[in-house]
C-alpha cells in the first residue's frame, strides 16, 4: 500500500474513533443541562405547591413527614392530611419512575427519557386542569392537583437517581449540602457544584413565586415548560445522531 493510502486509512480510522467518542460526550452534556433544568423546575414545583395547593411541599419528605405528625398530634388535621397525600403520591411516582428507568437500563438504554415523559404527562395534566378551573380549584381538586405534582416529583427524583446517577440530584439537597459542608471543612475545597445547584433551586422558587403574584393562572406553566425543555435536551442528541 502506498504512503498516501496508509495515511488516508489512518485518517479514516481516526475520524471513526472520534465519531465513536462523540455520543458519550454528547450524552453527558445533554444530561448535565437536563439536570440543571430539572433543578429549576423542582424549586418551582415545591414553591407553587406550597403557595397554591395547601401549604405543603411536593418533594420535601422530611418537612411533610413532620407535618403528618403535627396533624396526628391534633394541631392541624387538614395540614397533616395534605402532607400524607403528598408523601403517598410521591412514593407512587418514585416507584413508577424507578421501574421505568430501571427497565430502560436493563435494556441497555439508560437515557432519562421514560421517566421524564411520565413526569411531563403529570405536570401538563395539572396545567390543563388549573387553566380549566381558571386558577380557582375546589378543595378536592386542589388536593388532587397536589397529589399529581407530588407524583411528578417522585418520578423526577427516582428517575434521575437511576438514569443519571446519585451524583446528579435535582431536588434532594439536604444530603448534598451536608456532604458539601463536610468536604469544605475536612478537604478545604469550595463545593461550587452544590452552591450552583442550590442557586438554581432558589431561582425556580423565586420565579414561580413572582408568577403566582403577577399572573397566578400561568404559574404551573413554568415547571411544565422546564421539564419539557429537559426532555427535548435529552432527545436532541438522539435526533442529531439519527440525522447524521
Amino acid at each position: 500500500m502506498s504512503g498516501a493510502g496508509r495515511g488516508e486509512e489512518r485518517t479514516t480510522k481516526g475520524n471513526r474513533r472520534r465519531h465513536l467518542r462523540l455520543p458519550a460526550s454528547s450524552r453527558q452534556d445533554s444530561q448535565a443541562w437536563a439536570a440543571r433544568l430539572l433543578t429549576v423546575s423542582a424549586g418551582a414545583v415545591n414553591a407553587w405547591g406550597f403557595l397554591s395547593l395547601g401549604g405543603v411541599f411536593t418533594s420535601v419528605l422530611t418537612a411533610n413527614s413532620a407535618l403528618i405528625g403535627v396533624g396526628l398530634g391534633g394541631a392541624d388535621a387538614r395540614l397533616g392530611a395534605l402532607a400524607a397525600v403528598a408523601v403517598l403520591c410521591y412514593v407512587l411516582g418514585a416507584a413508577a419512575a424507578g421501574w421505568t428507568a430501571g427497565r430502560a437500563r436493563r435494556g441497555g438504554r439508560p437515557r432519562p427519557s421514560g421517566f421524564l415523559l411520565l413526569e411531563l404527562l403529570l405536570l401538563w395534566a395539572v396545567v390543563a386542569w388549573w387553566l380549566a378551573v381558571d386558577g380557582d380549584p375546589s378543595v378536592g381538586e386542589r388536593t388532587a392537583m397536589l397529589g399529581t405534582v407530588a407524583a411528578a416529583m417522585g418520578c423526577q427524583n427516582a428517575g434521575v437517581r437511576v438514569a443519571m446517577g446519585a451524583q446528579a440530584p435535582t431536588a434532594y439537597l439536604t444530603g448534598l449540602l451536608t456532604g458539601a459542608v463536610t468536604d469544605a471543612v475536612t478537604a478545604r475545597r469550595i463545593p461550587w457544584r452544590v452552591l450552583a445547584t442550590m442557586a438554581l433551586l432558589i431561582l425556580g422558587a423565586a420565579s414561580v413565586t413572582l408568577l403566582e403574584r403577577l399572573l397566578p393562572r400561568t404559574a404551573p406553566l413554568l415547571p411544565a415548560l422546564l421539564v419539557t425543555a429537559a426532555w427535548l435536551t435529552v432527545h436532541a442528541r438522539t435526533w442529531v445522531r439519527h440525522a447524521s
